[in-house]
């Protein structure tokens, strides 16, 4: 029987594939498995990867992206059967992922075609983050009503995560990590380095430290909220985790540090754009129209 409380195990669940698929993107850059299966949508002419470690994360990434689109088309399509009258900002948020994301499909196809060009692995990247934002949104817009509270702050935190994950992506497409195996700085660590491609690391780095003390500063404020707590104390966690394994990526580069350094960048990115969307006013048509008449009403 469909239910508003079906609906959200759906919307959250469809958000958390995405998530996953994230992840697993990333997982395929840092092992250099994006030509793991160099046609589209077949993998060396076949439904089924090969035998081949970057074929099987290449069509693992894949598959986790068919799921994703599965769980969407049934989001929202509960969304219009349930919210369309009271809360039609669901129906449309589940909506606009779902455009979003055949958008991704078509630029998931060109960047085997055009053999990962960087650019197009980049705005790849961002519409992935655009898309999880619009399902978390869906999940979280579909939550009971409630007044809401001051976004200024959560949202401008959130537009800053979501530009350091891009200017992240910059470092790996411009092959700067290969080049700046040091931390917090180049050198030696202390030394700044602004030649070549080593500029972007000097870029990421120094927006990572200013957007860091931002994030840190609105996690805080938020904790002493009861709705934002449990989320603001779980993000701050994992933001001390990304500034780690950015470090342990940094110094070593190895794979795994720089896949869990993406996987653990969109947590971030997450738990900053639930916060800001928890501020948000969730009202019922019907409540709001009922609450307009008794305003109006003479006294």
């Amino acid at each position: 029987m469909l239910s508003i409380a079906f609906f959200r195990r759906v919307a959250f669940l469809t958000a958390f594939f995405a998530y996953l698929q994230i992840a697993l993107g990333g997982v395929v850059r840092v092992t250099g498995s994006g030509l793991g299966c160099p046609d589209w949508p077949l993998c060396h002419g076949r439904p089924y990867p090969a035998a081949d470690v970057h074929s099987i994360i290449e069509y693992s990434h894949r598959t986790v992206g068919s799921i994703t689109s599965l769980l969407l088309v049934i989001t929202v399509v509960l969304a219009w059967l349930l919210f369309r009258q009271q809360r039609p900002v669901v129906a449309w948020l589940a909506t606009a992922a779902l455009v979003a994301i055949g958008g991704e499909v078509l630029l998931g196809a060109g960047v085997v075609v055009n053999e990962l060009a960087s650019w197009l692995v980049l705005v790849h990247l961002g519409l992935a983050m655009v898309i999880l934002g619009f399902l978390l949104a869906t999940a979280i817009m579909s939550l009971p009503a409630s007044s809401g509270g001051s976004i200024a702050m959560p949202a401008t935190a959130a537009a800053a995560t979501f530009v350091l994950l891009l200017t992240g992506s910059t470092v790996v497409a411009s092959s700067a990590d290969e080049s700046c195996h040091a931390w917090p700085l180049c050198g030696n660590g202390l030394a700044f380095d602004f030649s070549g491609a080593n500029a972007f690391t000097m870029l990421h780095r120094g927006a990572g430290l200013a957007i860091g003390i931002l994030l840190v500063y609105v996690l805080i404020r938020a904790m002493r909220q009861t709705l934002l707590r449990p989320v603001a104390l779980a993000t701050l966690v994992v933001l001390a985790l990304q500034v780690a394994v950015g470090a342990a990526a940094a110094v070593t580069g190895a794979a795994l540090f720089n896949g869990l350094h993406v996987a653990i960048a969109t947590l971030v990115w997450s738990g900053m754009l639930s916060i800001a969307l928890l501020t948000l006013p969730r009202t019922d048509r019907q409540r709001a129209m009922s609450r307009l008449a008794v305003e109006k009403r003479p006294a």
